[in-house]
């Protein structure tokens, strides 16, 4: 963990904040390909570790969920460096990643799944079922989520990963494609990979309200991994306020396709648990058909957010 990081877990230790969310990167442009992915790799780490040592303590819903968010940041910066460093470290890393991240996800969808239902079907005061019995199930659901990222994070396999990253990165064990040791070279790979994002989120977000959810969640990974990429290298370029806006439109219409994702996400859990539950049918029917509502919804108001993204201005 660098020093940065660890002062900000001691803080949060100290001030009862329930997470450590990812920091602005401080790239130079004088840093090489191999710099920035260090840098960036390392941030991802840090995030995730500081996260990891704050649910040991107290096992906040934060931090499950900033512990996903360093992991996706993790998997990104990989794959978006992949045409100039590559070597079975990073590859074995990239697998490690998502393993975790696939155990911490029951723990984070039973969150979002109370969330939502006390937000949303659990708040109407009319015509509406006792949803106890649904919630109980949800409950269950999520506990054993929780038990399962105990389980994970004290595993020797997640020491290890995190372990083995650290050293890959800080005596660059890989191999480095021509240039991506050269000082400066950052910033023009940083120009390619922007543009080339770009071009995919303009692709898989066109006409997103009359796509599958297949394709809407697969224009929603393309925004993420521009949004972190944009994230990841803002401060090589002079245009700050460009690039607040440009990851401020991503993000936007990002949350709004997760919105969609989790209601979709909450449809099949609350599916799950009435084949397990018969009593909770008729409570997981109403939700069912509440949640599918609010799910149409959201993706009319997609239309306007997918408008203001192609009015973009790139700030590379």
């Amino acid at each position: 963990m660098t020093q940065e990081t660890a002062n900000a877990a001691r803080c949060a230790e100290a001030t009862g904040i329930t997470s450590v969310r990812a920091t602005p990167q401080r790239l130079s442009v004088s840093d090489s390909i191999e710099d920035a992915a260090s840098r960036i790799l390392l941030a991802a780490l840090d995030q995730f570790t500081a996260n990891a040592a704050i649910f040991a303590k107290a096992e906040t819903i934060e931090s499950v969920h900033q512990m996903r968010v360093a992991l996706r940041r993790l998997r990104a910066a990989l794959g978006l460096f992949r045409s100039a460093l590559a070597g079975a470290a990073l590859t074995t890393t990239a697998a490690r990643a998502k393993t975790i991240a696939s155990a911490l996800g029951p723990a984070r969808d039973g969150d979002v799944f109370l969330e939502m239902l006390d937000a949303g079907p659990g708040a109407m005061t009319e015509a509406a079922p006792d949803l106890s019995t649904l919630r109980a199930a949800v409950q269950r659901h999520r506990d054993a989520g929780y038990e399962t990222a105990r389980q994970t994070l004290q595993n020797e396999a997640t020491t290890i990963f995190v372990d083995d990253l650290r050293h890959a990165v800080t005596t660059r064990d890989w191999h480095a494609a021509p240039g991506a040791e050269t000082a400066g070279s950052a910033r023009d790979f940083a120009k390619t990979a922007l543009a080339r994002l770009r071009k995919r989120v303009l692709r898989k977000s066109r006409h997103l309200a009359t796509r599958t959810a297949e394709e809407r969640h697969a224009a929603r990974i393309a925004l993420k991994k521009a949004r972190y990429a944009a994230e990841f290298f803002e401060s090589l370029f002079e245009h700050r306020r460009a690039a607040r806006d440009f990851i401020h439109r991503l993000a936007e219409l990002q949350d709004a396709l997760g919105a969609d994702n989790d209601l979709a996400a909450a449809n099949r859990l609350i599916t799950r648990l009435h084949a397990d539950d018969a009593s909770a049918a008729l409570t997981a029917g109403f939700a069912c058909g509440w949640f599918a509502h609010a799910a149409r919804d959201g993706v009319a108001h997609a239309r306007a957010r997918e408008k203001r993204l192609k009015m973009l201005k790139t700030f590379w």
